[in-house]
């Protein structure tokens, strides 16, 4: 695989009129390079479903949605996971981001947990929410209960066959694994699952991470938020990324 984050071309590194500067760019010359990336991007993932998880505490809806409409205007098929407590609703994160999403136009619709169970029992593949996704070219937020939401974001990247699960965790430091981070290589299920041991608060995402790759997902981002306004562009459309990446 590509050690660059941002598809098969080479990247322009990361994002601003500063990464422009460094390359001896001039900002129409960074115009440019965008488009191709862009346009590069599209054709390798246009069709394909990203997965991601986002926790209140890890974004500002009105700045993330920004992130995954442009996602979806390059034909990706979008699912975002969010923990919900119970009797949340007016003011929830799905709710603030489906806001977001559809300021322009219908473009997201939520649903909760169970409504991607509905026919479990006909197993048709693609599911139904993975349909409703597909034909109406759709954002789905989906709703699930706090302590299984990791968990489901797993479940719809595996029955969708994701290209990229895309886990934004406000406090993650790619410093806590020695590989995969920003800049490096993507490493396999097998080079990481050894140094779970010693991770201590970012063991969660990471076995997570590891147990997505080894259920079939290509690649999973662990991808901090704090401080960045824009983590997914960030992270899979500069050259060096800003988090952990682990592939098959």
């Amino acid at each position: 695989m590509s050690a660059m984050r941002a598809g098969e071309a080479g990247a322009a590194g990361p994002a601003g009129a500063a990464g422009v500067a460094a390359a001896g760019l001039t900002a129409e010359d960074g115009r440019v390079r965008v488009i191709q990336e862009a346009i590069t991007y599209s054709r390798r993932f246009s069709g394909s479903w990203f997965v991601v998880h986002a926790t209140p505490a890890s974004v500002d809806p009105a700045t993330i949605s920004a992130d995954i409409l442009l996602l979806r205007s390059l034909g990706i098929h979008v699912a975002v996971v969010v923990p919900e407590q119970p009797g949340a609703d007016s003011g929830s994160l799905a709710v603030d981001l489906r806001r977001a999403l559809n300021r322009d136009d219908l473009t997201a619709v939520v649903l909760h947990w169970e409504e991607t169970r509905a026919q479990d029992v006909a197993r048709q593949h693609p599911r139904r929410w993975q349909q409703v996704g597909e034909s109406g070219s759709l954002v789905l937020v989906v709703r699930c209960p706090a302590a299984s939401s990791r968990a489901a974001a797993l479940t719809l990247g595996v029955e969708c066959s994701a290209a990229k699960l895309l886990l934004l965790e406000e406090d993650w430091d790619p410093a806590l694994l020695p590989v995969g981070g920003p800049g490096q290589p993507i490493p396999s299920a097998d080079e990481v699952r050894p140094l779970l041991a010693g991770l201590g608060r970012g063991a969660v995402a990471a076995a997570l991470a590891v147990e997505a790759v080894e259920a079939g997902i290509a690649e999973v981002h662990i991808v901090p938020t704090s401080g960045n306004a824009h983590p997914i562009l960030l992270e899979i459309f500069t050259g060096e990324g800003i988090g952990t990446w682990i592939g098959g």
